[in-house]
């Protein structure tokens, strides 16, 4: 027999309710839930999804960015979407197009560094992620030959998108859909009255689904200790 020759099955906002309901007994096979029962699924779901962001880093949600540089000016904003976390960071001469890393700091190191107003290639920088936008902080500030020059790139960890229409499809891979499915059942599992040991048991059917997905999606490599030396 011959396969189907594709790779794009996808499920929708509103496939992953009726089948979480379904793992809950709420609905039947072949049932469709109440307006109700779908609306309050839906911010259980993307409540669900916006937890799971404290998990660490899934390499499909690691994005790079471009951050232009302005003269004497140290704080830069950053939204649409705002980072989670910056992870990675370079200076980058847009003319010979040599990298130069930064160091990401911690607020501590940020606030404790000298003259804040010095002038010069930014090689250093903090980011604050405040509950609207991040405020990424270079250090030095650049001055106008490095503006002209140069620009910033960072890698981070971005949100994952929100589930807002019933057609919506998930912002993850397909190797997550289960685990989606399975979670949204158990955020739901306490509000229909499904006895604890039956939730134990999803619970437990749950991190075992979620915890293969998160080993799939880590990134493959080596590590290397040394000393770091600061020019500053």
């Amino acid at each position: 027999m011959a396969t189907s020759g594709t790779t794009d099955f996808t499920v929708t906002r509103d496939d992953i309710i009726k089948r979480a309901l379904r793992l809950i007994g709420v609905i039947a096979q072949g049932e469709t839930p109440t307006t109700d029962q779908v609306s309050e699924a839906a911010v259980a779901l993307n409540s669900l999804v916006k937890a799971w962001q404290a998990d660490g880093m899934p390499l499909w949600a690691i994005k790079q960015r471009t951050i232009t540089l302005i003269a004497d000016t140290a704080a830069y904003t950053l939204s649409t979407p705002k980072p989670l976390k910056v992870i990675q960071a370079w200076n980058h001469d847009t003319v010979s197009s040599v990298d130069i890393p930064m160091r990401i700091i911690t607020k501590q190191e940020y606030n404790i560094l000298g003259n804040k107003e010095s002038s010069g290639n930014p090689i250093q920088c903090y980011y604050d992620p405040r509950r609207d936008n991040g405020v990424l902080y270079v250090f030095p500030v650049p001055s106008a030959t490095e503006v002209a020059n140069n620009n910033i790139q960072i890698v981070y960890q971005a949100p994952f998108e929100d589930f807002d229409s019933s057609t919506d499809t998930p912002d993850f891979p397909q190797e997550w859909y289960d685990a989606i499915t399975y979670g949204l059942a158990t955020r739901l599992a306490p509000e229909y009255g499904i006895p604890s040991t039956d939730r134990r048991t999803l619970w437990q059917e749950m991190l075992t689904i979620k915890q293969d997905a998160l080993n799939f999606g880590l990134e493959s490599g080596s590590l290397y200790f040394g000393r770091e030396m600061r020019s500053w």
